[in-house]
C-alpha cells in the first residue's frame, strides 16, 4: 500500500497529557535505518508492537511506500514490518514523522529523518576504542547507547580534511543527551561537543584534521545513561554545521533565497526555491550544502502570508533604525556581542499589535529581550522568554506616530547564528487550541474521545469543536467549550461499516464568532509530542497539527444518546437517554461515570448518573442546573464500564450537548393606538425553554398615567395571551417607548422571571 502524505501544519500549544491508544493498536519503537534518502529506494525495518497485518504507512513528507518484496513473511511478525520507501529528489533533508496502520488502528507518531547520507547500523561490541567500528566517510550511523557505556567509531581522513559530526537524538525525540568526542589514535581528545547552540541538546561540531590518518569519534550520554530509548543517528560528512536559516521566514508564493548560520558554514551555497501558495503550509525543512558538497545540513523555515523584511546594519542607534511597515515580519541577526537591532514604524492611535519572537524552536540559540519605545525614547513595553516560550509583547498604541522595536540578546551575546524572527500581527480577541493526543482509534460503530484545551485571549464565548478530514459516516458529537470553559472532551463516532486498516489524517478545529467575524483555530499536538518524545523541548513544528484517526475493532457494547443535545436552564432539568447495544452474552450491569469525573461539567450543573441494570438496554440521565449555573452551550461526556466474567470493557458514550437558556422569552405585540377613554387589545406571546412547561403570569410595566390592564396568565398549553389596555378619559397623551411585559413563573420552589423587549404605545 502506498504511503499517504499530509501537508505539515503549525499552531500554538498548551500542556496536556497524551491519551493512551487502544491496547491492540500498533506502535513504532524504532526504525532501521532511522532515515530515508531523497531520490533513492530505502528498505526500512519498522520495529514495535502489534505490527501483524500492517496495511499502510503515513509520512509527513512526500513518499511512495510499499511492503518490501525482499522480506520473507512480511506482515506476519508482531514486532517487525519492512517497507520500501521511494522519496522524490526534491524532498528536503530534515526531521519528519511516520506512522503505520493495521486493522486494529493507527500508531502514534515516530520521528524519522530524510537524509542524503548513506546509512549503516551500529555494530555490537564497539564500547572501547580498540574495538571501534570502522567507517568510511561520508556516513551516518544508526545506533543506541547502553547504560554506563561509550560507543566508538573509527575513520580515516586526509591531511587538511574538514569533517562535520552531529548526533541527531533529542531532535528526533529520543532520551539520549549526546556528547561527541573526537580522539586521535592514542586516545587524546581533539574536539568535544555537548548541547550545540540551537539544537535542543544535540551535539554538533566540525573539525579540520592537520594530519592524515585514522581517528575515532566517541558517542555517549552526558550522564552515562542508556537503554532502548537512547537511540541516535551519528552523521559524519562534509555537510555544513547549520542551525538556523536566514531569513527565518518566507512569504507564501514568493521566490526565496535562503542563507544559513551555524558553527561551520564556510562556502555554504544559498538555497533558491519557490514557496508554495498552499495556505495550510506553515513550516518547511530546508537543506544546506557546501560548494561541491555531497551531504546536507538542515534547518527549519517558517512560511507565512505577510511580507518578510530584513534588518539593515548599522541600526544600533535610533537615527539608524531600519524603517519597516507595521504588520511586516522582521528578521535579523545579532552578529556582534552587545549588538542591538532597531526597527522604526508608523502606528495609528488605537491599533493593537502583538510582537512575537521566534528563535529556539527554529534552531537559533538567541534568547531575546524585546523593547517597545516611543518617539522620545521612552519605553512602553518589554518582554523576554518564559520557559520554552519565546518573548511576546502586546501593545495598544495611544497616539499616531513613530515607534521603535529594539531587539537584543538577553545575555548580550553575539554571533551569526543568533538569528531571530519577530512575528508582527494585529492583536485581536481569539483563542488557541491544543489536543491531548496525536492519534486516536475509534472502535467500529462506536465512539472515542480526545481532550481539547483552549487558551483564550480576550474571547470568552463558545468555541464549537469538530474534526476535519473524516470520511462520510464519521461524526463528532455536539462539542462546545462554553463561556468560561477551557477544557472539554471531544467524542467522535464511527459508522457500523467503517473500514479498518486505513489512516485518516485529520485536524481538530474550533470555531467561534467574534463580532461579525467567524474565527477558526487548529488544535496543536505539541504537548502530546513532548510527552511521547522524552520531553524534548521543541518538537518539530512541521508535525504540530498532524492528528491521525484510525478504526479499531468493535467492542462488545456500543452506545447512542437520544437526543444528542438537550436544552434546559437555571433551576430546570432535562433528560438524556443512553441506549446500549450489547453483544450476545454481555448482559451484566453497566456502570457510568462522568469524564473527567470531577470537572466534566461546569459549576452549577449536575448529572444524576445511574447504571443500566443487568439485562436492560437503556437508562435516563437527568441533568439539573442551579440558579448560579452559566448560560450557554456545553458538553458532557460519560464513560461506561461492564464486567462480564473475567472480561472488563470500557467504552465512551457519545458526548451529550447541553444548552442552557433562560426559562422563557416574551414578546409584546401592540397593533394600534389607544384613545383616551378607550380600550386596546394587545398580545403577549411566550416561547418556553423545552425544560419548562408551566404557566406564566404576565404583568405590564411602565404604562402611562391613566392606563390600566388586568393581570393575565399564559396557560401551560398556550403560547400567548390577549390582554386589554384601558385608558381613562384623562389618561396622559403621548408616546411611550418602554412598555415592558414581565413574566413570572415557578419551577418547583424556584422563581423564574423574564421580561419582553421594550414596546411602544401611543395614547391619543
Amino acid at each position: 500500500m502506498k504511503a499517504k502524505h499530509l501537508a505539515p501544519l503549525f499552531g500554538c500549544c498548551a500542556l496536556l497529557a497524551t491519551l493512551p491508544l487502544a491496547a491492540q493498536s500498533p506502535a513504532i519503537s524504532s526504525t532501521s535505518p532511522q532515515a530515508v534518502a531523497p531520490g533513492k529506494a530505502t528498505d526500512v525495518v519498522i520495529s514495535g508492537g502489534n505490527l501483524v497485518g500492517v496495511s499502510g504507512v503515513w509520512t509527513s513528507f512526500k513518499a511512495d511506500a510499499t511492503p518490501s518484496p525482499d522480506e520473507k513473511d512480511n506482515g506476519k511478525n508482531a514486532g517487525r514490518f519492512v517497507y520500501r520507501f521511494n522519496v522524490p529528489t526534491d524532498v528536503q533533508v530534515g526531521v519528519h514523522g511516520i506512522r503505520v496502520v493495521t486493522d486494529k488502528g493507527v500508531s502514534p507518531l515516530r520521528m524519522i529523518l530524510v537524509d542524503d547520507l548513506p546509512s549503516v547500523a551500529q555494530a555490537a561490541g564497539n564500547t572501547s576504542q580498540d574495538k571501534a567500528q570502522p567507517l568510511t566517510l561520508p556516513i551516518a550511523v544508526d545506533g543506541s547507547v547502553a547504560n554506563l557505556s561509550r560507543h566508538y567509531f573509527k575513520f580515516a581522513v586526509t591531511a587538511g580534511q574538514v569533517v562535520s559530526f552531529e548526533v541527531v537524538a533529542r531532535r528526533m525525540g529520543t532520551a539520549l543527551d549526546p556528547v561527541i568526542r573526537i580522539l586521535d589514535a592514542g586516545g587524546r581528545e581533539l574536539a568535544y561537543s555537548d548541547d550545540a547552540p540551537g539544537l535542543s541538546g544535540d551535539a554538533q561540531l566540525a573539525y579540520k584534521f592537520d594530519k592524515a590518518g585514522e581517528y575515532v569519534v566517541e558517542v555517549r550520554d552526558i550522564q552515562y545513561r542508556g537503554g532502548g530509548t537512547f537511540n541516535f543517528r551519528l552523521r559524519m560528512g562534509d555537510f555544513p554545521c547549520v542551525s538556523v536559516p536566514y531569513p527565518m521566514g518566507v512569504k507564501r508564493g514568493s521566490n526565496a533565497s535562503i542563507t544559513f548560520a551555524g558553527s561551520s558554514i564556510d562556502s555554504v551555497q544559498p538555497t533558491q526555491f519557490t514557496v508554495s501558495n498552499d495556505a495550510s503550509l506553515e513550516w518547511v525543512t530546508v537543506g544546506a550544502k557546501r560548494a561541491g558538497g555531497k551531504s546536507s545540513g538542515f534547518a527549519l523555515l517558517s512560511v507565512g502570508s505577510a511580507d518578510e523584511v530584513l534588518e539593515k546594519e548599522p541600526n544600533d542607534a535610533p537615527e539608524n533604525a531600519t524603517r519597516v511597515t507595521l504588520g511586516h515580519q522582521l528578521n535579523g541577526r545579532l552578529e556582534q556581542a552587545r549588538d542591538e537591532d532597531r526597527f522604526i514604524f508608523a502606528a495609528k492611535k488605537g491599533q493593537k499589535y502583538k510582537f512575537t519572537a521566534f528563535t529556539r524552536q527554529q534552531g537559533s540559540p538567541a534568547d531575546l529581550l524585546i523593547r517597545l519605545l516611543k518617539t522620545d525614547g521612552g519605553q512602553v513595553g518589554e518582554s523576554e522568554d518564559v520557559g520554552t516560550a519565546d518573548s511576546a509583547l502586546v501593545y495598544t498604541f495611544p497616539a499616531d506616530g513613530d515607534y521603535s522595536l529594539v531587539v537584543r540578546d538577553l545575555h548580550r551575546r553575539g554571533g551569526s547564528d543568533l538569528a531571530y524572527r519577530i512575528g508582527v500581527t494585529e492583536s485581536e480577541p481569539g483563542f488557541e487550541l491544543a489536543a491531548s493526543a496525536d492519534a486516536f482509534n475509534i472502535p467500529v460503530g462506536s465512539t472515542e474521545m480526545i481532550t481539547v484545551t483552549a487558551i483564550r485571549s480576550g474571547y470568552n464565548g463558545p468555541i464549537h469543536l469538530a474534526v476535519e478530514g473524516l470520511p462520510a459516516g464519521f461524526a463528532c458529537a455536539p462539542t462546545v467549550l462554553g463561556p468560561g470553559i477551557n477544557s472539554v472532551v471531544l467524542t467522535v463516532n464511527s459508522p457500523a461499516n467503517a473500514a479498518v486498516g486505513k489512516i485518516l489524517p485529520a485536524r481538530v478545529v474550533g470555531t467561534g464568532k467574534i463580532g461579525d467575524q467567524d474565527v477558526k483555530s487548529i488544535a496543536t499536538i505539541t504537548a502530546a509530542l513532548k510527552g511521547a518524545s522524552n520531553n524534548t523541548p521543541f518538537p518539530t513544528p512541521v508535525l504540530a497539527t498532524a492528528v491521525a484517526v484510525g478504526v479499531a475493532p468493535a467492542k462488545q457494547i456500543t452506545f447512542r444518546v437520544e437526543p444528542p443535545q438537550i436544552v434546559f436552564g437555571r433551576d430546570l432539568n432535562s433528560k438524556a437517554k443512553i441506549i446500549v447495544v450489547r453483544d450476545k452474552g454481555f448482559d451484566e450491569v453497566i456502570n457510568f461515570k462522568l469524564t473527567p469525573e470531577k470537572t466534566g461539567l461546569p459549576a452549577g450543573i449536575t448529572a444524576a448518573i445511574k447504571p443500566i441494570p443487568k439485562g436492560q438496554n437503556e437508562i435516563e440521565i437527568v441533568f439539573s442546573a442551579t440558579d448560579k449555573a452559566p448560560l450557554g452551550e456545553f458538553t458532557g461526556v460519560i464513560n461506561a464500564t461492564i464486567q462480564q466474567g473475567k472480561t472488563t470493557v470500557s467504552q465512551v458514550v457519545p458526548g451529550i450537548g447541553l444548552k442552557l437558556e433562560g426559562p422563557f422569552t416574551l414578546k409584546t405585540t401592540i397593533g394600534g393606538k389607544l384613545k383616551q377613554g378607550g380600550e386596546l387589545k394587545i398580545k403577549v406571546a411566550v416561547e418556553r425553554n423545552p425544560a419548562f412547561t408551566g404557566p406564566v403570569a404576565v404583568t405590564l410595566q411602565n404604562l402611562p398615567k391613566g392606563v390600566t390592564v388586568a393581570a393575565a396568565t399564559i396557560a401551560p398549553d398556550k403560547t400567548d395571551v390577549e390582554v386589554t389596555l384601558k385608558a381613562a378619559k384623562d389618561a396622559t397623551v403621548g408616546a411611550v417607548a418602554n412598555i415592558v411585559a414581565k413574566g413570572d413563573a415557578m419551577a418547583g420552589k424556584a422563581k423564574l422571571t423574564a421580561n419582553a423587549p421594550n414596546a411602544a404605545l401611543t395614547v391619543e
